[in-house]
């Protein structure tokens, strides 16, 4: 046994599996899994195209493991409902990222949604021990019963400290998917999930040491994932509280839950994100949705405590304030040298509808530039332009255009719509931690000489703000659509020169 923190003890989980191929796609909080993964990780454009990877690799008998943000798994979501019904051959475990208080995303939504959606099984850890093994058991359900499997994790769970002792074992190789699927309808496939495969989800919930209880008292606590450590530190030496720690959410464990309401006269329900377990939960519970614990946000033991304290209330009518940027004191802004500068500038002194996308153009956002008028999601940026009614402007970076841009481009070019396109590249993925990214120059340029539309490649360190303006205003006059590829170094990621004398 030895002291590691949920972000490695969830890697140990995985290697300790067998898994062969791990794929997906950077952002927070998975990133530093992904580096952990790399002897057996395979880069991909996007997350639809990392799971279907990942979806092959199962198929042909090898364990694997998809790993994306939150918002990243909205992408993949397609193939991943479907193959909860056509079957997976070996294991696939999905390693979900939620961002709770949407710190560096666009949204906290809640992952776990997309388990019941699919009616998979949904793991969430409560420790660092918890999250080695809820990977363990994660795939071992996977391969036994031929459905993708959901672990979902946050920053404040990798982060947490505990003891793990390693399951040392070799795996045997999985199986591959069989061909009797097709035996079935497309009826029929999710009448077998639902009379074969989902009873035995139903009984691993039940019976699985994922889930733990402590303590004793007439108020009783379900809780979920980080938010069971925030539980843990609130009641520490209170004597009155029982508490019960869900190893996996989705499906629930109906009749141990049940047993341990019967048992309480008051229970709380804490969670971090959606009240998705409240919801699921049969009886009279107090939770999110009575008030007693926010709706948004990380949980602190300051909840915890006046959930507590208001236990015996039926209701709590809850008073925030909405978060600006004004009251949140920081502000994120471009780098004050960052190499596009001159270009955001220009932008700003057109008046004309700008999209952007995520990654660093988000930004431009915020003063002083006040760039963008709307960004929804990474490589939207070319698709929302191509509705302004009058004609617009996309600005996206270089890893965004490959992950979904490159479709709308082409979209764009086929249906002939008015739009302007500024790719920024750099050849990094600034904002996730410098990881490279391939060059986007040529492929801009072979799908533009392709469809015959106009084209240009600049160096931004060669062109002023006043040229960047002329060729904007010269562009925002136009009809038609135009492309063109903004080139620089990202000073904060740029790598040394070679020493000759070496």
């Amino acid at each position: 046994m030895f002291k590691t923190d949920g972000l490695h003890a969830l890697t140990w989980g995985i290697f300790d599996a067998g898994v062969g191929v791990a794929t997906g796609v950077l952002g927070y909080p998975v990133t530093k899994i992904i580096d952990n993964l790399k002897p057996i990780w395979i880069s991909t454009a996007n997350e639809k195209v990392g799971l279907d990877l990942a979806l092959g690799a199962s198929a042909s008998g090898t364990l694997s493991v998809f790993v994306a943000k939150h918002v990243g798994l909205n992408v993949a979501a397609d193939s991943l409902i479907t193959a909860a019904t056509h079957g997976i051959g070996a294991g696939l475990v999905v390693i979900a990222g939620d961002d709770p208080g949407a710190k560096l995303s666009q949204n906290e939504q809640d992952s776990r949604y997309y388990g019941k959606l699919a009616e998979i099984p949904v793991m969430e850890p409560h420790s660092a021990s918890n999250a080695y093994y809820c990977a363990l058991r994660a795939f071992e359900l996977s391969g036994q019963l031929s459905v993708p499997a959901i672990v979902r994790v946050t920053s404040r769970l990798l982060n947490m400290e505990g003891n793990i002792e390693r399951v040392l074992s070799e795996s045997p190789r999985g199986r591959s998917v069989g061909k009797s699927v097709w035996d079935l309808t497309h009826l029929g496939r999710h009448q077998y999930l639902l009379k074969y495969k989902y009873p035995k989800m139903l009984e691993f919930a039940e019976t699985t040491e994922l889930t733990e209880e402590s303590g004793t008292g007439v108020i009783g606590v379900v809780s979920t994932g980080y938010a069971s450590a925030v539980v843990d530190d609130a009641i520490e030496g209170r004597g009155d509280v029982a508490h019960l720690r869900l190893g996996m959410v989705n499906p629930l464990c109906h009749r141990r839950i049940d047993s341990f309401l019967e048992e309480h006269s008051r229970v709380l329900v804490i969670e971090e994100g959606a009240p998705l377990v409240e919801e699921s939960i049969r009886g009279k519970v107090l939770g999110k949705l009575s008030g007693h614990v926010p709706r948004f946000g990380e949980l602190t033991s300051d909840d915890v405590n006046r959930a507590l304290n208001y236990v015996e209330a039926d209701y709590i009518a809850t008073q925030f304030d909405v978060e600006t940027l004004q009251n949140r004191h920081y502000m994120e802004e471009i780098c004050e040298d960052c190499p596009f500068l001159p270009l955001y500038r220009a932008l700003a002194n057109v008046d004309i509808m700008i999209a952007g996308d995520m990654g660093c153009v988000i930004r431009t956002a915020n003063p002083p530039l006040n760039l963008i008028d709307v960004a929804y999601s990474l490589g939207s940026a070319i698709g929302v332009a191509s509705g302004f009614e009058h004609g617009g402007i996309a600005i996206l970076g270089d890893f965004a255009f490959l992950h979904s841009g490159i479709t709308a481009l082409i979209s764009a070019l086929v249906f002939k719509r008015n739009v302007k396109v500024f790719v920024l590249e750099n050849r990094i993925s600034a904002i996730t931690g410098g990881q490279q990214t391939p060059e986007v120059s040529d492929l801009v340029s072979a799908i533009c000489r392709n469809y015959g539309i106009s084209y240009k490649i600049v160096n931004a360190t060669e062109t002023d703000e006043t040229l960047f303006e002329n060729l904007v205003r010269a562009t925002s006059n136009s009809t038609g659509a135009l492309v063109v590829v903004v080139k620089a170094s990202c000073p904060k990621y740029r790598m040394p020169a070679p020493n000759l004398d070496a």
